[in-house]
């Protein structure tokens, strides 16, 4: 090995080391040699090193009750930095703020108004965000990067500029607002992408490599992952499969609506839990409206799916709590459509999985700044870095 070599196996085996230890809650020395392959004094090293960057601290050993001295343990220093995840909706704001390693120390949910004018709305998430901080005991000086979740295609500069629900939201420069607000990088990418990429690190799909997510709820999306990447396409449009008028997923959810015997009072997006409902309790009405929402989801699932050829199809969104009464007609709709036909799961994940999304691309904005070819101290990114 040359020289000029040497520093660079060195930057790649504290990546590696580090990459381990974040794998697990906690390790020892031993179990990094096994791990990583490396000698035990170059592992004792690295540890010494990592510990000075700030990456990793010791655990105080707990006795084994053998009478022998237990191993020195080691872990992530998840605390040294905090994150935010926003999911930024027609109806709702919700925000969490995390440490480094996705752990949820506080939430907030701020209903929004859906007519509501961009600065009403951008004045309501700056709400929800002083609220969150404020029920961690936090400022902004505390959070290290920020993800945002929006509906409609994003593009580069982080805007929906082709088309959003949210009126006049393609003009709205969300990068910068929070960024001038909260000092610290920024990121924002679609809510359905961002659903999958939750999945994929804390999920039902965790280490798959090509897997296609449907969203299916109050509206109906698709994501997709290729060995192991998030398709964003050209211009961020990518699994917008929901445009094309011959996959029916326009017209899925409006099949809730109007079930006979519905009372008036229910909110439009209560409308599908109350159907779901009477089908449980055999409505023959409700039944079939599951049944032909089912199969307008399958429809646009095998669009993707046929383009895609996917390891697996995981179902979210809030009809997922009904998958029962719908799943088998989908996966039967699917398998009719499809060449080779695809495992069909359903989410683990709850009611906060768009904004655990946004905090795992947070948590991708910290890993590429301070984790590129030389590993920098675990300090708080600057918004220009």
């Amino acid at each position: 090995m040359t020289p000029r070599e040497k520093p660079k196996v060195r930057e790649l085996n504290l990546a590696r080391t580090l990459r381990e230890i974040r794998a697990g809650s906690e390790t020892t020395i031993s179990q990094l040699v096994q791990s990583t392959g490396l000698s035990r004094p170059s592992v004792n090293s690295l540890i010494t090193e990592l510990a000075d960057l700030g990456w990793v601290e010791t655990v105080t050993p707990s006795p084994d009750g053998m009478g022998g001295r237990p191993p020195q343990r080691y872990r992530f220093n998840a605390g040294a930095g905090r994150l935010i995840g926003l999911d930024i909706g027609v109806h709702r704001v919700s925000v969490l703020v995390t440490d480094l390693a996705g752990e949820v120390i506080a939430a907030e949910n701020l209903d929004v108004a859906p007519e509501a004018p961009p600065a009403a709305r951008l004045e309501r998430i700056d709400e929800a965000v002083e609220l969150v901080l404020s029920h961690a005991a936090l400022t902004a000086d505390d959070i290290w990067a920020v993800g945002a979740a929006v509906t409609g295609a994003v593009d580069a500069q982080g805007r929906t500029s082709m088309f959003s629900p949210m009126p006049g939201w393609g003009e709205v420069d969300l990068i910068g607002h929070l960024a001038g607000r909260l000092s610290c990088p920024v990121r924002v990418e679609n809510d359905v992408k961002l659903a999958l990429l939750a999945e994929h690190e804390w999920g039902a799909v965790r280490g798959a490599k090509d897997v296609v997510y449907v969203l299916a709820g109050q509206r109906t999306g698709a994501a997709s992952m290729v060995n192991g990447q998030l398709v964003r396409g050209h211009g961020g449009a990518a699994g917008e499969i929901g445009a094309l008028p011959a996959v029916r997923w326009a017209r899925a959810t409006e099949r809730f609506l109007h079930l006979p015997g519905m009372p008036d009072s229910l909110r439009e997006n209560d409308r599908a839990a109350w159907t779901f409902e009477q089908a449980q309790r055999a409505d023959p009405a409700a039944k079939k409206i599951v049944r032909k929402y089912a199969r307008d989801v399958a429809t646009g699932a095998a669009a993707v799916a046929l383009t895609l050829d996917p390891e697996i199809v995981v179902i979210g969104g809030g009809s997922a709590k009904w998958a029962s009464l719908w799943i088998p007609e989908f996966s039967a709709m699917l398998n009719k459509s499809v060449v080779r036909m695809p495992e069909v799961r359903v989410s683990t994940m709850g009611g906060d999985h768009v904004a655990r999304g946004a905090i795992r691309m947070a948590m991708s904005e910290v890993e590429r700044r301070l984790y590129g070819d030389k590993l920098l101290p675990a300090k708080r990114p600057t918004a220009r870095a």
